[in-house]
């Protein structure tokens, strides 16, 4: 069977892996903490390191030759967004030449990830310090003072102050963006330079998310086209393939990005997000066996690259775009065994990654297949891997999995609790401040709660609800953290449509869902449907 082997590898290698190795500390977000509490031995660096591909990086400062290398080894991986493994080289590099600011600017550009998560309080605060010594060392030369002003800009404390982390964070890349654009535009020919702007434009276009705002992908088409512009002079820098395919990671721009998705892996064949990144591409074009292919390799070399003795959260993240792949295709003994992969994992690296990579499998192997019972006794907040009261909006999965199941297998009670939990999520993502979360979070509790209404009776009240909880859901693109919704909620729309007999507004819903997520396979199999009944006299 597809993978088996594969499996079977990964499943009792990360047992080994995560033997005996220490508690993760707990980090101090509520919802998404990239909190590293120490970083990987320079042993694991050069073991997971040099010997791998990384693309062509041209990066050269003012610092010794040791140092030279040190930074352009750890850029390759920061434009790779190995935040873990970058963060070495460039402490490397600060321990082989004290006066290069540069080092520290690197160690810097490691504490944010701008398309994954507010950074954490230690975070912020190793990033503060880091610019402050890079600042006090002083670079010689213009083009240094200009990298080092983009990297203070973010960790300056935004004036006013910010009322909550996201919107802190939004004020930071916002700041960033500017200081980036600016050293692009003082010397358009540096490729890293242009590179970071590029990726500064798409992930303030991200903090724009609102469920308020029709999505403009203005920024994100401004981001790719400068992208591709440097690809003729710079064929192998890993910072235009992966920005780019970021850049165009939906429905109506990756069909721009498919080619060179085919062509990343190339560039850098053992770095575990490099050869996920093209599945961002591939599940927007509703390309299964290649979304599949790649997270496979992807999950693979994730557990030849761990965080601190725990498992890094590039192997769940991995592992949930497999999930969905083989979900799609109808692979259900792949599905299984990638499950059973999840449920291995005892020790994840502190971060929202990992939570959402290991809740969502577990939901979407019982929603998708419509098993019901089994959805609704899906044990929450399982395996204890992570701390999950840190991750309000992965836990949420388990109750919209459980609530689901409960409401279509006739446990109404059952369904009404798991509401109430959804409800008690949305509340602590509310008082965070986390809005994209909040809304998508209270769509999923709105849908169960229509599921629920349904069961009892009041028909067009239940559609109205899932048809605003469809809508909700809707207004904002997925989340880069995921390959997409656990269940759509206008597939569920439409499958109480069907039960209805209203054939053409259900045949309304299911287009629109697959305009949204394209060959999907219970969308499919609900057209199918529709052809039958419409067939039938």
């Amino acid at each position: 069977m597809r993978y088996l082997v594969l499996m079977i590898f990964a499943i009792s290698t990360l047992i080994l892996s995560c033997t005996s190795t220490p508690e993760p500390t707990p980090h101090e977000d509520d919802e998404h903490g990239a909190a590293d509490e120490s970083m990987e031995s320079m042993e694991e660096m050069e073991h997971t390191g040099e010997e791998h591909q990384h693309g062509e990086v041209d990066f050269p400062v003012s610092c010794d030759e040791e140092a030279q290398e040190m930074i352009e080894l750890g850029l390759a991986h920061l434009h790779h967004m190995m935040y873990d493994q970058a963060r070495p080289h460039f402490e490397a590099a600060v321990q082989a030449d004290s006066e290069c600011a540069m080092a520290h600017w690197g160690v810097a550009m490691t504490c944010f990830q701008p398309l994954w998560a507010p950074s954490s309080d230690d975070d912020m605060e190793l990033g503060k310090t880091s610019v402050q010594k890079a600042l006090e060392i002083g670079a010689p030369t213009e083009r240094e003072r200009g990298y080092l002003g983009a990297v203070e800009a973010f960790f300056s404390d935004p004036d006013p102050p910010a009322a909550d982390r996201p919107a802190d964070f939004e004020a930071r890349v916002k700041a960033w963006k500017s200081a980036q654009r600016q050293l692009h535009e003082a010397d358009p020919d540096d490729v890293d330079a242009g590179a970071f702007y590029a990726l500064s434009e798409v992930a303030y276009a991200m903090t724009q998310f609102s469920p308020d705002t029709e999505r403009d992908y203005s920024r994100e088409i401004l981001a790719g086209e400068l992208l591709e512009d440097y690809f003729e002079t710079h064929q192998e820098h890993p910072g235009l393939f992966h920005y780019l395919i970021h850049a165009y990671d939906s429905s109506e721009l990756a069909p721009r990005a498919l080619e060179v998705a085919r062509e990343y892996d190339q560039l850098a064949p053992d770095v575990p997000h490099a050869l996920h990144m093209p599945s961002h591409i591939f599940v927007r074009l509703g390309k299964w066996e290649e979304t599949i292919d790649w997270n496979v390799r992807s999950a693979e070399a994730a557990l030849e690259n761990p965080f601190n003795g725990m498992t890094s959260l590039h192997y769940p993240h991995a592992l949930d775009y497999m999930m969905y792949g083989y979900l799609q295709i109808g692979d259900e003994e792949s599905a299984r065994q990638t499950l059973e992969a999840v449920r291995q994992i005892e020790q994840a690296q502190p971060h929202f990654g990992s939570a959402y990579g290991i809740a969502a499998p577990q939901a979407r192997y019982y929603l998708e297949q419509q098993r019901w019972e089994e959805a609704a006794s899906l044990e929450s907040n399982h395996p204890d891997a992570v701390q999950w009261e840190d991750y309000p909006a992965a836990a949420a999965l388990f109750h919209y999995a459980r609530g689901i199941g409960a409401a279509r297998s006739d446990d109404l009670d059952g369904a009404d609790a798991e509401v109430e939990r959804i409800e008690e999520l949305v509340h602590s993502l509310d008082e965070a401040g986390n809005r994209y979360w909040s809304s998508m979070t209270d769509a999923l509790g709105q849908a169960v709660a229509a599921w629920v209404t349904y069961a009892r009776g009041d028909v067009e009240e239940a559609l109205t609800m899932m048809s605003d909880a469809a809508d909700q859901e809707d207004a904002m693109d997925k989340h880069p953290i995921t390959p997409g919704e656990v269940l759509p909620v206008r597939e569920l729309y439409a499958e109480m449509l069907l039960l209805e007999g209203r054939t053409d507004e259900a045949r309304a819903a299911l287009e629109d869902s697959l305009q949204r997520t394209p060959n999907r396979r219970n969308a499919l199999d609900g057209m199918s449907q529709l052809e039958e009944t419409v067939s039938t006299p």
